[in-house]
């Protein structure tokens, strides 16, 4: 499970806004002095992403909530936003190259118009699946209420 701490900005009925702060992958690198990917990342300032999560204990405005993705969902829908459309523009590549071209005695003109009909249809899969995903089962959750003790010395 991947979780994170987000700050409840907002409660809506049996929702809450949410609030964390996004950050790239650099800022837990050792290397980030000596990477060009880590110095482009500072140069761009941390967005705050503003989620919808379902109340699962009660919550006020200003309090932090841990939140949680289950690794499974996290694989899945990677496949599905990199390997459908990779897998459709190869597919597609193949189709041109090995039935289009030889049935229309073209060139490699159909072949690259065929990868890019099939790279189409591919991002095409992919809008038209993650509009139908269970949001709930790829979407985050919370996982609980941050407590804080105060110190009393």
């Amino acid at each position: 499970m991947s979780e994170e701490l987000a700050t409840v900005v907002a409660i809506d009925g049996q929702h809450a806004w949410v609030e964390c702060e996004r950050r790239s992958a650099c800022s837990g690198c050792h290397q980030q002095s000596n990477c060009g990917t880590g110095t482009v990342a500072k140069a761009f300032p941390m967005k705050q992403q503003r989620l919808r999560v379902a109340l699962t204990a009660e919550v006020s405005v200003g309090q932090q909530v841990r939140l949680g993705i289950p690794q499974a969902s996290i694989l899945r829908g990677a496949a599905l936003v990199y390997v459908l459309p990779l897998f459709c523009l190869l597919a597609g590549a193949l189709l041109g190259q090995l039935w289009l071209a030889p049935l229309l005695a073209g060139g490699e003109g159909i072949t690259i118009l065929s990868c890019l009909l099939g790279g189409l249809i591919g991002f095409s899969l992919v809008r038209y699946f993650s509009t139908r995903l269970d949001q709930g089962a790829y979407g985050p959750r919370m996982l609980g209420v941050v407590l804080h003790t105060r110190n009393l010395s």
